[in-house]
């Protein structure tokens, strides 16, 4: 039996932080409507409690049937659907409610359900703000002077007017000084979130900052590297690869020269959205610095890489640079590598740099692999053997 109420606790506890602690709240307010029912059923058995059996279990059952409905609702998530998930004020009017039921079957406890009264406005100081305290106060109120006069009006309880009163001036006046604290604390908890949120937001920009560069938004070189070592280790576990693009701008130094450093600028934020929207979500490009770039392709081969590689080369070669005039052209040289198992990651970016260079070398704006690498160094051996057989000839 332990062990089976042990799994159903566990199926029913919520897995997210915020509906766990929604959760604990919630069991709290319906710990205390067990103490309450305890205390009637009690005065039942004592023969305090007017009212048939069958009657006492037929209302008491609807009234657990929605004291566990809200712990149900948030086991399965259902009280995120409304506007505050921790249903504070529907909970605290039901238990006003149910409190008051117990003040009329036994009015001749009435004075210590008014301290339950009391535990339901503090339980609202976890969420409430204070138009909520208002709405409840005047709830438990009515529900109170509502008891009370029916109790009069049945003849099942006879009291003294004037001793009533003053408890009832006397309840209000706590009321109102628990309905204040409860305010301050939560107003007090709403601001530490606040403050906390703030907080948040300046650590996540800050952290942003960290990683990022201020130019183009897009990672800076140390957070690249951060990148490729956990690339590097993924790919360590088998089954796992992915690929560089080394890229560099063409004639840059020209356009900071001819246009100035902000037209540059201009044109360095062309190219990181160019390089953006080349890639998938999953994929990361960084700046090395100046008018170089870096792309991590996640689980890309080589020609996979140099397809990427080769449009976003077009389209950068076809992007509109109107701070550089209508007819103006700003090309860039690729460089791709694709990581080989048990290698340094720096030797993927040197292939991936070398590449780059070939690119240059052969006359810029085009991709170069490094598998292409090989046939490159090849003719070029064999352009120097025919210069020194054209030399021989001589």
């Amino acid at each position: 039996m332990i062990t089976l109420m042990q799994k159903l606790i566990a199926e029913l506890s919520p897995d997210e932080s915020h509906q766990m602690l929604r959760m604990r709240r919630t069991l709290m307010a319906t710990g205390s409507g067990l103490v309450l029912t305890a205390i009637v059923i009690v005065a039942m058995a004592l023969g305090m409690v007017e009212m048939p059996v069958t009657g006492f279990i037929f209302l008491y059952g609807l009234v657990w049937l929605v004291n566990l409905t809200f712990p149900l609702m948030i086991s399965y998530d259902i009280n995120l659907l409304f506007k505050d998930p921790s249903l504070t004020i529907p909970q605290l009017i039901w238990h006003t409610l149910s409190n008051t039921i117990s003040i009329y079957l036994v009015p001749e406890l009435h004075s210590v359900f008014l301290m339950h009264y009391l535990l339901v406005v503090l339980f609202g100081a976890f969420r409430m703000q204070r138009k909520g305290f208002l709405i409840v106060g005047a709830v438990i109120m009515s529900c109170y002077c509502l008891a009370m006069t029916a109790l009069h009006l049945t003849g099942r309880y006879s009291f003294d007017p004037e001793r009533e009163l003053l408890g009832m001036v006397f309840f209000l006046f706590m009321l109102i000084g628990v309905s204040i604290i409860g305010t301050e604390i939560s107003s007090l908890r709403w601001a530490l979130k606040r403050r906390n949120s703030e907080l948040n937001t300046v650590m996540q920009q800050a952290q942003e900052q960290a990683i990022t560069d201020d130019l183009t938004g897009l990672y800076n070189r140390r957070h690249l590297m951060d990148i490729l070592r956990r690339q590097q280790a993924l790919a360590a576990r088998g089954d796992y690869h992915f690929s560089l693009c080394f890229v560099d701008l063409d004639h840059f130094k020209q356009i900071n020269d001819n246009y100035g450093h902000k037209t540059g600028d201009e044109v360095l934020q062309t190219f990181a959205d160019l390089a953006r929207n080349s890639v998938r979500e999953v994929d990361f490009v960084a700046r090395l610095g100046g008018e170089e770039f870096v792309l991590v392709l996640v689980r890309t081969e080589l020609a996979g890489a140099q397809h990427v590689a080769e449009r976003l080369r077009i389209s950068m070669s076809k992007a509109r640079l109107d701070v550089l005039g209508p007819d103006s052209q700003v090309t860039a040289s690729i460089g791709v590598s694709q990581y080989k198992a048990k290698e340094k990651i720096e030797e993927t970016m040197h292939r991936a740099d070398i590449a780059v260079y070939a690119a240059k070398n052969r006359g810029r704006n085009q991709v170069v692999t490094e598998d292409d690498l090989t046939s490159l160094i090849i003719s070029s051996l064999h352009d120097d053997a025919d210069l020194y057989t054209e030399s021989d000839a001589r």
